[in-house]
């Protein structure tokens, strides 16, 4: 086979495997961002999913900081990271750089759709290097808003065993303390999160970070002065 064969053949074979690629990613259903700006994100099909069911629904907001802020999102082992993580089920991490990226934990791959929406939803709120009280609570709560709004649109949800998928067990506990009033509650009693301060920029009036979970926070603003 002469050189220009071997060039034409080869070139054929990446355009067939492109496409081929392309057919075994997600349908989206919704299309407010192209498939090139959600891959920049991910390459996962379990993420670009999710990604899909956010738009429409009480979780964009998470979505458009992602997009936004060039976000990456993947599974990943988080014991690699750090042994005192490695049972976490997500991490955001912003590099001195700036660079932010989501970490779900490995062990959430097979995790239905809708789980990993309620996950990348709570991660959207750590956007920046501060954290706080404050922002967990919110965090928390829009983590079990948004599953008790995907589990009403999806009622097989409901029917996931308890103990089958360790997410769901999670999410369905948040849910339940969300309904009871009790979720900040539990939210201060975490160990981890003993030595936050109260307070962080953007989170020092949490009622209305409860309402506008996704609201950014613009430096310069009267509360970045509180």
């Amino acid at each position: 086979m002469t050189l220009m064969k071997k060039l034409v053949f080869l070139s054929s074979l990446l355009v067939l495997a492109m496409f081929l690629y392309q057919l075994a990613l997600p349908a989206f259903s919704q299309n407010k961002y192209a498939m090139t700006t959600l891959l920049r994100a991910t390459r996962d099909h379990a993420i670009l999913n999710a990604f899909d069911m956010m738009q429409g629904t009480s979780a964009e907001g998470a979505l458009d900081i992602v997009v936004k802020r060039k976000t990456r999102v993947f599974f990943k082992d988080l014991g690699e990271i750090n042994k005192r993580v490695r049972d976490y089920d997500a991490l955001s991490w912003i590099s001195p750089k700036g660079e932010w990226v989501i970490f779900i934990n490995e062990k959430h791959k097979n995790a239905p759709p809708e789980a990993l929406v309620a996950v990348i939803a709570h991660e959207a709120i750590h956007n920046d290097p501060h954290n706080s009280m404050h922002e967990e609570i919110v965090a928390w709560h829009q983590e079990a808003r948004v599953w008790l709004e995907l589990k009403r649109a999806n009622p097989r949800l409901a029917s996931i065993p308890e103990g089958e998928i360790a997410l769901v067990d999670r999410l369905n506990r948040l849910a339940r303390e969300y309904e009871k009033g009790t979720l900040e509650a539990l939210v201060r009693a975490n160990k981890g999160y003993r030595d936050l301060p109260e307070t962080s920029p953007g989170f020092t009036d949490i009622h209305a970070r409860l309402n506008n979970p996704y609201l950014e926070y613009l430096v310069g603003t009267s509360e970045s002065a509180q």
